[in-house]
């Protein structure tokens, strides 16, 4: 009992330091390191046309930390406040939510900030300016060593086993779509380094952005995933 307190204190600094580093980051990171970086090589937002959607999920996988932060960064377009933090949304996504985010051209007729069903916790708005936008999408955890893993402990009810969890884009899961408003339809886009292209490397109870593609294609089968979306996109 006597060492309760002293864990909660340190368990409720540690959300206290988490979240005060997500809301005070403004700008995406520029790292290289695979388990904090996902990336989709295209995006457009063109006015009367099309914009992005992006939707990032977590599953809440025992190998995941209850929230990660996360910055969504869009390259090569033109956004209406042109710099650094015009181009990028930061937020943190809780154990079992989905954030949406829209690159879509400023004064787009329905989304925009003075819609109530675009201006909640868990939808972000990244606007560019008035011409056709072409670019792609970067993904960035705000953790800047997120493969540091914290030990999670189950309730006695749970079964009390212990996990190893972690604040990497390898826990969630992202899916997005250039979606063209006058025929109700798109393209998907494929993010390279989130959960669908990770692979489990150490410990089999630690899942960690290794080797893109699965556990035999590596990074080569994550190259050929590339590739189709690149030809997908030229087609399209």
């Amino acid at each position: 009992m006597k060492n309760i307190k002293p864990l909660i204190l340190f368990a409720l600094f540690g959300i206290l330091t988490f979240a005060q580093t997500v809301s005070g980051q403004t700008t995406a990171r520029d790292t290289r390191n695979s388990s904090e970086l996902a990336v989709s090589p295209y995006a457009q937002a063109v006015p009367n046309d099309s914009y992005t959607f992006i939707g990032i999920s977590h599953p809440s996988m025992n190998s995941a930390s209850s929230a990660i932060g996360v910055a969504v960064e869009v390259i090569g377009m033109t956004t209406t406040s042109n710099n650094a933090a015009g181009r990028a949304s930061i937020f943190t996504v809780d154990a079992g939510e989905t954030h949406r985010v829209f690159v879509v051209n400023q004064s787009h007729a329905t989304i925009n900030s003075s819609n109530a069903a675009f201006t909640d916790a868990r939808t972000h708005i990244i606007p560019t300016v008035d011409s056709a936008q072409f670019g792609s999408v970067r993904v960035t955890t705000v953790a800047e060593d997120a493969n540091t893993s914290v030990d999670v402990t189950q309730s006695a009810a749970d079964g009390g086993a212990t996990f190893k969890t972690f604040e990497n884009l390898a826990q969630l899961s992202m899916w997005g779509i250039i979606y063209v408003e006058s025929s109700g339809s798109g393209f998907a886009m494929e993010f390279i380094g989130d959960m669908q292209d990770s692979a489990i490397v150490g410990n089999l109870g630690e899942l960690k952005a290794g080797g893109r593609g699965n556990a035999t294609g590596g990074i080569s089968n994550g190259i050929k995933q590339l590739g189709l979306v690149l030809v997908s996109t030229r087609i399209g």
